[in-house]
């Protein structure tokens, strides 16, 4: 019969594979849709060009909605406002 203590690291071991589980899950999700302006911007220069842009489906399909100067990269208020969009977030209710 197994002690409290045998039982217990049965627990915890079950909880750190299980959490494991989670963070690779998240890990790959995040390199192949990267969330952040910073991640997409790979090369540093302030903006997301259409190359970069080739990361995340999503802007690339609306891209000439979402350039909203027309200068074929996006800014950090363009992406922004894109990501509040998808978000939700000022809609309507």
């Amino acid at each position: 019969m197994a002690n409290k203590y045998q039982t217990l690291g049965v627990h915890l071991f079950g909880s750190v594979l299980v959490a494991g589980a989670l963070f690779l899950s998240a890990s790959v999700g995040a390199e192949d849709n990267p969330a952040t302006f910073e991640a997409l911007d790979a090369d540093g220069d302030g903006y997301i060009s259409n190359k970069e842009a080739a990361a995340r489906k999503d802007l690339e399909e609306r891209w000439i909605i979402i350039d909203k100067n027309s200068d074929n990269q996006l800014d950090i208020t363009e992406f922004s406002a894109f990501e509040s969009e998808e978000a939700g977030i000022g809609a309507a209710p």
